[in-house]
């Protein structure tokens, strides 16, 4: 298997640090999920897995975390479909939780292009609602085999810079039980994806508290190509299923 070399050393040296450290963190938890949808480019159903390792120290929390994909469309052996990296800062603002969020997302989609993100976001809770707002800054470029290839001796002939572009998430939270509860939301990013203002995604989350130690989660998700075009068209459906281990 054919894995970016890069991300697995910066993922190295994370959980090297964690396990070293490991005392000076209050909580250190695994995110993980299974998800199948199809879409306009999957050719067919495609199967994805997430591993995400989060560890907290204080208001803070670092994580990382990648995503194998596996479809019809992409041929080469390399699966690895998405990196990321990112810290977060709780504080409150008139006894209501605030999280400043900030990372870097890495995407090899293609045998010769990648994308690099950037992105910083705001998270607001109110009772039952929740607003996320927040801004990124994207380059899609070719890998360096493509530039020998192609021979692209300049950098600006092989790189595409999108300087901002606006995120949000607005969600409606309803209470079914103690342990359970519904999640609604409007957005245009997801954990390894981030659309355009004008492509929104529509979804529905489960979570279940099964005891302390472990949530459990179902998501299901509509991804449109365009809202507030001249024409809308569908785009994909996709249904995630994972789990929350909080390990310490």
């Amino acid at each position: 298997m054919k894995v970016t070399l890069k991300s697995l050393k910066i993922t190295f040296l994370i959980l090297l640090f964690v396990n070293s450290q490991n005392y000076i963190f209050s909580q250190i938890s695994v995110n993980s999920y299974l998800e199948s949808g199809t879409n306009n480019v999957s050719e067919g159903v495609y199967g994805s897995f997430s591993g995400q390792l989060l560890a907290k120290f204080g208001t803070f929390t670092a994580s990382t975390g990648a995503l194998l994909l596996f479809t019809n469309a992409n041929p080469d052996p390399n699966i690895l479909s998405a990196y990321k990296i990112g810290v977060e800062n709780e504080f409150k603002i008139s006894n209501n939780p605030i999280n400043l969020d900030a990372f870097y997302l890495y995407k090899p989609f293609s045998k010769d292009l990648q994308e690099t993100n950037l992105a910083v976001l705001v998270d607001y809770r109110v009772r039952h609602l929740g607003c996320q707002l927040g801004m990124n800054t994207r380059i899609f470029s070719f890998n360096n085999e493509a530039k020998k290839k192609y021979n692209f001796l300049e950098l600006a002939n092989s790189t595409i810079w999108e300087p901002f572009n606006l995120m949000y998430k607005f969600t409606y939270c309803f209470q079914i039980t103690e342990k359970s509860n519904i999640e609604a939301s409007v957005t245009d990013f997801d954990t390894y994806i981030i659309e355009r203002e004008t492509n929104p995604m529509l979804r529905v989350k489960f979570n279940y508290k099964l005891n302390e130690k472990l949530l459990l989660y179902s998501d299901l998700g509509y991804m449109e190509a365009g809202l507030l075009n001249m024409r809308v068209n569908y785009f994909g459906v996709f249904l995630r299923g994972g789990v929350i281990w909080q390990i310490k």
